[in-house]
């Protein structure tokens, strides 16, 4: 099915922008006008324009039907009639377009049944038409129309006819406030003027309506639908404009692509868990993907922080972004039981961190930071700000009022304008300018030393973080040029002409940092950790914690209940973990005051800053029943045990458990869990434990310094750990 017949094509588009008892939509008279310049270009629809009929707020349904009719009438090839404004149902539930004297509710003579317009396409002999509604309600026209493909097929000519609606039956339409155009109609006209990647040369409409689709569902707007009858869904209006990218993709779609891969490694290993199913979710707020990826991370970080299953699912069944047919019990336990599996077989390895991603396996709360700053991001793009902080607190329980403010400000694409250095460069009029500013960025000024440097000082592998890599290329290389061309101005003369190829070699270097800044301050601050550089200490302690981590890898996770009934510190997957042992009826009662108002602290003693033993009490400080007091102790001529409190000092936080040991009338031991609590580590005294932790490590490997390169351990370290015990699992199941 070719490209209509300008000659024998007719397209009628019909706007109602003002209204007595409606709100006004202004976005509407845009609509009418970039679609009539679609259809009218000769790079698009090339139709002459006495056949494109625009007639925006027609006065009363007759003067609204006429045009149909009479462009119906004339139409032997293609008919397109488009509508936008509000829509209604009636009593009977069947849609009615609304004009500008339109009431919800009354004088439906007002309003133009569709029907009506439906009888008017149907009566013309046309081959193949084309109807597109941009209205609320606008599903109601597909209910009874092509519901009997039978019937549907006898009223409509021999290649088909198609209906595509902005929203279902059910739902209203969106203009965002301010837009140019509404957004149904924003993303029809963006996807015929840029194209449909995959699509064929002809755009053909289910192409078209998949593509605008995904759009809108990414966007959480309403989701359009489809109808078609014969060969209606092969009808193209356009050719396919998009053309495969021939140059690197943008640090702004490298971003996007980091994104999604995040997503993906969240939820490849639970694509068939019934529970994030499409049908499970609302689809009005987000894109699918992005909210189970959401939903996987908050499970993940409740488990870091000692929550029990029920806890969990309790939190899960309560969440509004299930839909109203949402998971059973069953359902909902089966998805918390595969992210705990990650915990205990690969250390979170494949549920919230993966090769090359740059997130941390001992902070699924940056991970889950991360996905709701992008949620709050996207979001922003189509609700007020307002509606983002309520949707923030409702759905993803974020309750500061600070945290709020800056996620519903983060812009959707800070990297969307960000400039190529080297292109600017290479634009410069005088080419001695572009030829001394790739000069300094490079070699000479000290911009590849810094490069490599920056490379190799990365806490993980961030090569799928490609805008982070670019960013953070442009960042040091300028540095360093800044640096060099500074010298060279010092040592310049002031009546050297050449000194003005300096001058400005530095204001385009200047300006691209300034450029960096801007980008970093809208992006998360899980990005700007990434990016930032690192001192040779935090280097070290890297490329440390890497090494550990791989280390626990290599250990089968144990989850049946252990016989000890002691104090005792471990890890859990690949965060730090405690025991504490409850003796006595007092000791379980302040156990419990402080499970259920919190405040226990952490204090540490150590001799001096190169002392070999450290001990670390937890204490609830205060008068009372309260009062609990327990000491662990940690041998720092020991890898793993250093190991232990330089990936606490890190995480910042550790979870207790509390457990008390009851033995039975046949004298049977069973070691019961009482709560557990997660401790927050003050920052004074994290920065402490990292000091002495990392003067320890240095001493049991003196000369070493961190990895070569990212994603490297430290060799030294890799020998320690596999000839001492393996960590201790002291996570109690619950």
């Amino acid at each position: 099915m070719g490209l209509p017949d300008p000659d024998s094509t007719r397209v009628v588009l019909i706007g109602a922008a003002e209204y007595q008892h409606f709100p006004n939509l202004p976005a509407v008279r845009n609509n009418l006008s970039r679609l009539a310049e679609l259809f009218g270009s000769p790079h698009f629809g090339g139709l002459p324009a006495m056949h494109c009929a625009t007639l925006l707020d027609p006065i009363d349904a007759k003067g609204m039907l006429d045009a149909v009719h009479q462009a119906a009438s004339e139409a032997t090839d293609t008919l397109v009639v488009y509508f936008a404004g509000h829509g209604m149902r009636s009593p009977d539930g069947s849609l009615h377009l609304a004009l500008r004297n339109s009431e919800q509710g009354r004088k439906l003579y007002e309003s133009v049944s569709f029907d009506y317009l439906r009888a008017e396409v149907l009566d013309s002999m046309a081959s193949r038409s084309v109807v597109i509604l941009d209205c609320c309600y606008s599903g109601a026209a597909l209910e009874g129309y092509m519901d009997n493909p039978g019937e549907f097929a006898d009223q409509t000519a021999i290649e088909g006819t198609y209906v595509m609606t902005a929203s279902a039956a059910t739902q209203a339409a969106k203009a965002p406030l301010g837009a140019p155009l509404t957004s149904f109609t924003g993303e029809l006209v963006r996807a015929v003027n840029d194209g449909v990647p995959g699509a064929s040369n002809l755009l053909d409409m289910n192409s078209l309506y998949r593509h605008v689709r995904r759009r809108l569902e990414s966007q959480g707007m309403p989701v359009p639908q489809q109808r078609a009858g014969g060969q209606g869904h092969t009808i193209a209006l356009f050719r396919n404009r998009w053309v495969p990218p021939t140059e690197k993709p943008t640090l702004a779609a490298q971003r996007e692509d980091w994104f999604r891969e995040i997503q993906e490694a969240l939820l490849w290993h639970l694509k068939d868990v019934p529970a994030l199913g499409k049908d499970r979710l609302r689809s009005d707020f987000g894109e699918p993907a992005l909210t189970r990826s959401l939903l996987v991370a908050r499970i993940a970080v409740q488990l870091a922080r000692g929550k029990s299953t029920t806890n969990i699912r309790d939190m899960l069944a309560s969440s509004p972004v299930f839909a109203a047919s949402g998971p059973d019990v069953d359902e909902l336990t089966e998805v918390i039981d595969r992210v705990r599996f990650g915990f205990e077989h690969d250390g979170l390895t494949n549920t919230v961190v993966a090769d090359g991603l740059g997130m941390l396996p001992w902070s699924p709360e940056s991970t889950y930071m991360l996905l709701i700053e992008y949620w709050a991001a996207q979001r922003g793009r189509t609700v007020p700000r307002t509606r983002v902080e309520q949707e923030l607190s409702k759905f993803w329980d974020t309750s500061d009022s600070r945290v709020l403010a800056a996620h519903s400000s983060l812009p959707s694409f800070p990297l969307e304008t960000y400039p190529d250095l080297w292109e600017r460069l290479k634009a410069e009029p005088d080419f001695r300018v572009g030829n001394v500013g790739a000069t300094v960025l490079t070699q000479w000024g000290g911009g590849d030393r810094a490069w490599e440097r920056w490379k190799s000082t990365r806490p993980w592998s961030i090569l799928k973080a490609g805008h982070l890599v670019g960013l953070g290329e442009d960042l040091v290389r300028c540095q360093a040029a800044l640096r060099a061309l500074s010298r060279l101005l010092d040592q310049a003369p002031p009546d050297d002409e050449f000194r003005g190829v300096l001058e400005r070699a530095t204001k385009v270097i200047q300006e691209q940092v300034d450029h960096i800044g801007l980008a970093v301050e809208g992006m998360s601050a899980v990005e700007y950790d990434l990016l930032r550089e690192r001192s040779g200490d935090e280097h070290f302690q890297d490329g440390c914690l890497f090494t550990f981590h791989d280390h626990l890898l290599q250990r089968h996770q144990i989850s049946s209940p252990f016989p000890e009934h002691e104090t005792a510190h471990g890890t859990w997957g690949p965060l730090p973990w405690w025991s504490i042992a409850l003796h006595g009826e007092h000791e379980r009662r302040a156990a419990e005051a402080i499970l259920e108002r919190g405040g226990m602290q952490v204090s540490i003693t150590a001799k001096n800053h190169a002392a070999d033993e450290l001990f670390i009490t937890c204490w609830k400080p205060g008068p009372g029943s309260s009062k609990l007091t327990a000491c662990l102790r940690f041998d720092l001529r020991d890898a793993v045990h250093a190991c232990e409190l330089l990936l606490l000092a890190r995480r910042q936080s550790v979870a207790v458990d509390f457990l008390t040991e009851h033995i039975d009338a046949w004298d049977d031991r069973e070691i019961r869990l009482i709560g557990t609590m997660n401790i927050a580590i003050d920052g004074e005294v994290g920065a402490t434990l990292a000091d002495i932790t990392t003067r320890a490590l240095r001493r049991l490997m003196p000369g070493t310094s961190g990895p070569a390169i990212y994603n490297d351990g430290v060799p030294p370290l890799e020998r320690l750990l596999k000839s001492s015990r393996l960590p201790t699992i002291y996570r109690h199941p619950r």
